[in-house]
C-alpha cells in the first residue's frame, strides 16, 4: 500500500506545470521497454509459455492441415492469451519496489497519459512476441495454402489491442490486492470473451481460406474502440493513490 499523500505534497504538485500528454506517454513507453529489454523477465516468460503450449498441442494432436483448418485459430490464441497475461501481470509491478508509481501520482502529469503509456508498452511487447511465434505456429501446424497471413496479422494486431487495452486497466485495478496474479485473469477474461470469440473466429476463417471474416473483424475493432475509450475515461479513478 502506498502511504497517504500529505496536503503539502498535493499542493506542491498542483503548483508545478503539467507535462504534455504525448510527452508523458512517450517517456513511459521508452522507460518500460528499456527496462524490459534490460531484464527480459517478462519477455522470456512470454515466449516460453506460448512456445510450450504450441509444442504440446502439436504433439497432443495430429498437427496438419485438417486440424489447423478446424481449430487452428483457437490453438493459436490460447498460446497468445497465456503470453499476454504474463505481460499484463507485470505492467505496474515494476513500479512498486521504489515507489515509482507514488511519485507519478503526486506529480502534475496526467494519469490518463500514464495508463495510455502502460497500454502502449504492453501492446508493443505482446505484438513482438506474437509476431515471433506466428512463423513457429505455421511450422508446427502446417496450415493449408489458402491461409491469408496478411489478414491474420491484422486480426492479431486488433486482438492484441483489445487485450492490452482492457488488461492494462484491470492490471492497475488489481495492483494493490493480495491475490493480484489470480484476480487479473478472473476480471479480464470474462469481460474479454466477446473479443476473444471474434479473434478466434476471424483467425479461423483466414486460416482455412473460407467464411466471412469481415463481420468478426468489424466486431473486434468495435471492442477495441470501446475498451480504449473506457480505459482512458476511467484512468483517473483507477489510478487514485491508495
Amino acid at each position: 500500500m502506498s502511504a497517504p499523500l500529505s496536503t503539502a505534497s498535493r499542493a506542491a504538485a498542483a503548483e508545478r506545470p503539467a507535462p504534455k500528454f504525448w510527452r508523458v506517454l512517450a517517456r513511459v513507453v521508452y522507460r518500460d521497454l528499456k527496462l524490459e529489454l534490460r531484464s527480459r523477465e517478462a519477455l522470456q516468460a512470454m515466449v516460453f509459455y506460448a512456445l510450450l503450449i504450441i509444442v504440446i498441442f502439436s504433439f497432443a494432436f495430429d498437427a496438419g492441415q485438417e486440424l489447423t483448418s478446424h481449430v487452428g485459430g483457437a490453438l493459436l490464441w490460447v498460446a497468445f492469451l497465456f503470453a499476454g497475461l504474463v505481460a499484463l501481470d507485470r505492467v505496474f509491478l515494476r513500479e512498486l519496489p521504489e515507489a515509482s508509481l507514488l511519485g507519478f501520482q503526486i506529480s502534475p502529469a496526467s494519469r490518463t497519459a500514464l495508463l495510455a503509456g502502460k497500454f502502449a508498452s504492453s501492446f508493443l511487447l505482446m505484438t513482438a512476441v506474437e509476431l515471433l511465434l506466428l512463423p513457429l505456429f505455421a511450422i508446427f501446424f502446417n496450415p493449408p495454402p489458402e491461409a491469408r497471413w496478411g489478414a491474420i496479422v491484422l486480426v492479431l494486431l486488433a486482438g492484441t489491442w483489445a487485450l492490452a487495452a482492457s488488461g492494462t486497466y484491470f492490471s492497475a485495478l488489481s495492483l494493490h490486492t493480495r491475490y493480484r496474479t489470480l484476480l487479473l485473469p478472473l476480471l479480464l477474461l470474462p469481460l474479454a470473451i466477446p473479443a476473444i470469440v471474434s479473434m478466434v473466429q476471424a483467425t479461423q476463417h483466414l486460416l482455412d481460406g473460407r467464411g466471412m471474416v469481415g463481420y468478426w473483424l468489424r466486431l473486434l475493432i468495435g471492442f477495441d474502440i470501446l475498451y480504449t475509450t473506457l480505459g482512458l475515461v476511467l484512468a483517473d479513478a483507477v489510478m487514485q493513490t491508495e
